[in-house]
């Protein structure tokens, strides 16, 4: 359908007053509603519907204008006040969609009096008891003026005002005033909205690429598209994308570009309005897959989302080119350059403008596409070069578009791409660049398959080709100062690697193989193989990336998901590691990989854990040991060097060993000499039979180390886990120890929400709460809540697995399921029920769902067997499917 063959049959014009009451108006705006709906599944032409909700709302308060006789009241008190009803804001510009803002401005000469404000107040309180969203203000035209000048959000409303209803020469005079040097110059109005739109787009970490994105306000959305039409009104007047094509900002291609780009988010936008209740712009996952449907997509599962958010992507990087051409010309156009500042050579290829690269032949790229690989090495060579010049934005979009094979095909541009990946400056001032401007797409094999590729969980935040670069990002910042702060080992490890441009090149390959049928690690592998073969490094060079690529999970999920206290642990670990060389790269690998998953995820635990792995491992190598540990050994060495210390401190030696005798082995083999230590002065000072709860004042761990000293009994663990969810703390880990006289020595490791170890304030209300609860005699099941609103999108089967154990008495049960809380009590009370000994816990919360590792014995300390093993994983699936 086009504008001139759709129009709505009703005009509001026409209600006459006895209809002008809140249920007829109610159902004749629910019944324009459902025909935009009706007309936008048919496809109608989006701008056409935007505009027509714009038509009636103009023409409803029009009519309600004249129902109020307020200009009538207006005149018969004040012959020369003029008053006007205008729109503002986006409802200005003649657009809304069907949960928009409608801002008016009631624009006046003088003060109304009060009879008159009780007119508009009515007026204003029918619109909003008819559930519109209405935003108002009523001004006169000095104060109008004089807030415009003081606010430029108010002046950025006001530059795209209208009439709806009243004296359009009062509206002229308020223009005339708002575009005069007075009330915020071009330059400055340009400056402010250059730093509003950088803050905006530092509250979405500066990406298009977030996996829930804003289609408002994330860089590449449609603020970002209103910034260039507020700036073009504001200098140049007039319809913005006219002045443009006037003043040759944009080719034809890219004001056509430009349209497209704003009718495809146009319709996400109006989609999103119509499967929510309440305003908003975000892309929810729970929303996604409604809107997909809405909007044609086909397939099953995912299928849908994924071909929407990829076209999404693509919309978003085209805004963003389009906006950055735009504005750096507007710079140039309003800010006036210095006449004296030309343009110089740098070569015979490349000239600098304002430290922007251009072209000097337009058709270079075109003509000669490896020039395109020349471009960014010659930014790196010339540190006096901060970006890209406009005119070649465009010479790049149009070239990318136009090639027919992959850059890397090309002799020449591999021998530019290893002189720009061993550059010191490689990362932030080239391969950044090559993925803002879609390079990393002609030259990587395999790049344009993730380029925009979703990640359908709460754990990433960001598409695939997004998190690559900011692993690439991560490992650089290693560098810096902050780096070597935040990640002190890491950094000292980073900066003795003798060869970078192997990390920058397994980071670019260690995810790209994820939307394949396999193992995304070893697609990668296979991938990135050939791509060191065509690019004729050494062999060794080349074994290395694959065997990061393909392990690149490898210490991640040992370190979080594994018992690191146990010798057989840290020997498979060793083995499959190989060499020193490899843990080197490899810590560097997986610490850039988890910082650059979302922001919240690394904390001082995950620190811990990975430095513990890191360490453990690197003495193994050192030493030249390359078998498992014998446990006794690592038992007596533990015990001696805390003896030791407690001597030192003058504790009594025979009542230490007193206390010890009670011990097995395990325990001196799982806790480390400092916790041995702190357990036995407080221990000591304590009557053993009795529950002590204690929080470690200075724990080796990046979290809150509880200590718990009970007599034990089945339902300890769950109560434990269920009284820190009452309080809001998450479990990471569970160390679950018993001696001889049936007493456990338990720790749990626990974090706040955010991440940080447990406040100072919180502490002894906790042990409070702890020790009350473990005097209770009969323990009270727990009631399990449905999971949060935003996980129940995700549908995550419950998946409980038995592995291989290094322990042959022992067995090793891992449990996938949807987070929820109470989730961990409900497993404890299972344990006990089925009268099984829990002997240690990691506890991983990825995203959406939970990771947990659980070592486990019988009553009589041996492995489960097979039939133990089925009924455990039948209760655990058959509880966990019944909180559904």
């Amino acid at each position: 359908m086009t504008k001139t063959h759709l129009c709505y049959p009703v005009s509001p014009l026409n209600f006459n007053d006895e209809q002008i009451n809140i249920t007829y108006l109610k159902q004749q705006l629910e019944e324009f509603q459902q025909w935009s709906m009706v007309q936008f599944e048919q496809q109608a032409d989006i701008d056409t519907l935007v505009h027509l909700r714009s038509q009636f709302i103009d023409r409803l308060l029009e009519r309600l204008w004249r129902f109020y006789q307020i200009p009538k009241h207006v005149s018969s008190f004040f012959k020369r006040n003029r008053i006007a009803l205008i729109a503002v804001g986006g409802y200005g510009r003649a657009e809304l969609h069907p949960l928009s803002d409608i801002d008016i401005l009631i624009l006046s000469d003088y003060p109304l009096t009060k009879e008159i404000e009780k007119q508009i107040s009515d007026l204003v309180r029918l619109l909003w008891d008819l559930h519109l969203d209405i935003g108002h203000s009523v001004r006169t035209l000095r104060i109008c003026l004089q807030e415009a000048k003081n606010d430029i959000t108010i002046m950025t409303n006001l530059i795209e005002s209208r009439l709806i209803s009243g004296n359009q020469l009062l509206l002229d005079e308020l223009h005339k005033q708002i575009f005069s040097d007075k009330i915020w110059p071009s330059r400055a109005f340009y400056k402010a909205k250059i730093q509003e739109q950088h803050e905006r787009h530092k509250q979405y970490h500066s990406t298009s690429y977030n996996l829930e994105p804003d289609l408002k306000n994330s860089p590449g959305g449609l603020r970002d598209m209103q910034i260039i039409q507020w700036i073009a009104i504001r200098h140049f007047g007039g319809e913005f994308l006219q002045k443009i094509a006037d003043f040759n900002y944009l080719t034809p291609e890219d004001i056509e570009d430009f349209k497209t780009c704003r009718k495809f988010l146009w319709r996400i936008r109006f989609a999103l309005h119509c499967v929510i209740t309440r305003y908003d712009n975000r892309l929810l996952f729970d929303r996604q897959l409604s809107i997909a449907n809405m909007l044609g997509y086909q397939g099953e599962g995912n299928a849908p989302v994924e071909k929407m958010m990829h076209d999404y992507y693509r919309v978003a990087h085209n805004i963003t080119e389009l906006n950055q051409m735009l504005l750096q010309l507007f710079y140039e156009s309003i800010l006036e350059h210095n006449p004296h500042n030309k343009p110089y050579d740098i070569d015979k290829y490349f000239q600098v403008r304002d430290n922007l690269i251009d072209v000097k032949d337009n058709d270079i790229f075109k003509k000669d596409p490896v020039m395109i690989m020349q471009l960014f090495h010659t930014i790196l060579l010339n540190p006096q070069i901060t970006g890209v010049y406009s005119n070649t934005i465009r010479q790049l979009r149009s070239a990318r578009r136009t090639l027919t094979t992959l850059l890397c095909e090309d002799a020449k541009a591999r021998v530019l791409f290893m002189s720009i990946i061993k550059h010191p400056d490689a990362i932030n001032k080239a391969i950044l660049p090559m993925h803002k401007y879609g390079i990393l797409s002609v030259y990587i094999p395999g790049w344009k398959h993730i380029s925009g590729m979703m990640q359908f969980d709460l754990f990433h935040a960001y598409t695939v080709d997004e998190h690559t670069i900011r692993l690439l990002l991560e490992l650089d910042s290693l560098k810096t100062e902050s780096g070597k702060q935040k990640h002190p080992n890491s950094a000292k490890v980073f900066a003795k690697l003798p060869k970078l441009e192997l990390l920058v090149i397994a980071g670019l390959f260690h995810d790209i193989g994820k939307g394949r049928h396999g193992d995304h690690s070893e697609i990668g592998a296979h991938l990135v193989e050939k791509f060191c073969q065509l690019h004729e490094l050494e062999t060794k060079d080349t074994d290395l990336i694959c065997w990061l690529v393909r392990y690149h999970l490898l210490m991640s999920v040992t370190a979080q998901s594994r018992d690191l206290q146990d010798p057989a642990v840290i020997g498979e670990f060793v083995q499959l590691v190989k060499s020193k060389r490899r843990l080197q790269y490899l810590l560097c690998l997986t610490v850039a990989d988890v910082c650059a998953t979302n922001e919240t995820l690394w904390n001082n635990w995950k620190q811990s854990l990975m430095r513990e792995l890191y360490l453990s491992a690197a003495n193994s190598f050192d030493s030249g040991i390359h078998q498992i540990p014998e446990q006794r050994s690592v038992a007596r060495k533990n015990k001696q060097e805390a003896l030791t210390i407690l001597v030192k401190q003058n504790y009594d030696e025979q009542i230490i060993k007193e206390l010890w005798q009670n011990y097995r082995i395990d325990y001196f083999v799982r806790y480390t000499t400092e916790q041995i230590v702190w357990h036995a002065k407080i221990l000591l000072q304590h009557d053993l039979g009795k529950t002590l709860v204690a929080i470690n004042p200075n724990p080796s761990h990046g979290g809150s180390e509880l200590f718990i000293y009970s007599p034990d009994r089945p339902y300890l663990f769950a109560t434990v886990c269920n009284t820190l969810s009452m309080h809001n703390l998450t479990i990471h880990d569970a160390l679950i120890i018993t001696n001889k006289k049936g007493f456990a020595l338990d720790t749990f490791i626990v974090l706040e929400p955010n991440g940080q170890t447990v406040q100072e304030d919180r502490n002894q209300g906790l042990v409070n709460a702890l020790d009350k609860a473990l005097q209770q005699p009969v323990y009270k099941p727990v009631t399990i809540k449905p999971p949060k609103q935003r996980l129940r999108s995700f549908s995550v089967p419950t998946q409980v697995n038995f592995l291989s154990a290094f322990n042959d008495s022992q067995t090793y049960m891992k449990l996938i399921a949807l987070d929820r809380p109470g989730l961990l009590a409900c497993v404890g009370e299972i344990f006990a029920n089925l009268d099984l000994s829990l002997r240690s816990a990691k506890i991983a919360t990825i995203g959406e769902h939970i990771e947990d590792l659980f070592i486990l014995t019988d009553k009589n300390n041996q492995a489960l067997d097979d039939e133990t093993c089925q009924k455990l994983r039948e209760s655990i699936i058959i509880a966990f499917d019944s909180m559904n």
